[in-house]
């Protein structure tokens, strides 16, 4: 199963990191390919929510259901994602440190289908360099903006 872990530090404090990371509303400005983050169930950042991730990616769409496992606020989150041939948990953490948080996420998936189980384990790199320029942004747009990123 590829793993790929990265990390960031984000000059705003563990509660304003939590927040921008929670808010559904900020996750197509990081998110590479995310068209739409939809809440079908719960409350955004409560455990057991679900939602529809509506990506374009190539100019094919395609949904990946995310729940929410596991939280400690402002500490600690863990989601399974799941579709198009692949089944992900994706677990952050966030520690408060001299003049902000560091980030720490590792996502870990496994094919689905038999397709994405051959691609995947050849994909790692590319994963790595998507998720390192996605906490760039979002340490970018957290820094600028705060909790709350403005369209």
């Amino acid at each position: 199963m590829p793993t790929v872990e990265m990390e960031v530090e984000i000059a705003q404090p563990p509660e304003i990191v939590a927040e921008a990371f929670l808010d559904p509303a900020n996750a197509a400005f990081w998110t590479t390919d995310l068209d739409r983050f939809e809440v079908v169930s719960g409350e955004p950042g409560e455990v057991g929510s679900v939602a529809h991730l509506h990506y374009i990616q190539g100019g094919r769409e395609y949904v990946m259901k995310d729940v929410l496992e596991e939280m400690i606020p402002n500490k600690y989150f863990r989601s399974s994602v799941s579709g198009n041939g692949l089944d992900a948990q994706i677990e952050t953490w966030l520690q408060e440190v001299e003049g902000g948080t560091t980030v720490r996420i590792r996502w870990v998936g496994s094919g689905s289908s038999v397709p994405m189980r051959i691609l995947l384990p050849l994909m790692r790199g590319r994963l790595l360099r998507q998720t390192r320029n996605e906490l760039e942004v979002f340490k970018t747009l957290v820094e600028a903006h705060g909790a709350h990123f403005s369209t």
